[in-house]
């Protein structure tokens, strides 16, 4: 009788299911690849932005910097800028490669 009810118990135990085998939809594989986009620029923002204040003495040029920043996002954004014009222009400039 004790053999029966531990093979009962046994059967009932949950099973966990490997991540890997759970079957994914590209909606996901986007939602992810977007969710680490996102994530990469708000980093490399956090960088830039506290160099600029720490190493440069930026603090109080800070909030126009940013106004500045959102006003050259929304000229790419209606197609007046490129972003391989901002590449070029600070290669030839100030021979930054990004």
């Amino acid at each position: 009788m004790c053999l029966k009810r531990s093979k009962v118990m046994a059967n009932s135990r949950s099973k966990t299911v490997n991540p890997r085998k759970i079957p994914r939809t590209q909606a996901d594989v986007d939602r992810s690849w977007n969710d680490g986009v996102i994530a990469g620029v708000e980093n490399a923002t956090a960088i830039f932005l506290t160099v600029m204040a720490d190493k440069f003495d930026f603090g109080d040029q800070m909030i126009p910097l940013w106004n500045e920043i959102n006003k050259l996002s929304e000229e790419i954004k209606e197609r007046r800028v490129s972003i391989g014009d901002l590449k070029h222009t600070l290669l030839d400039e100030y021979g930054i490669r990004v």
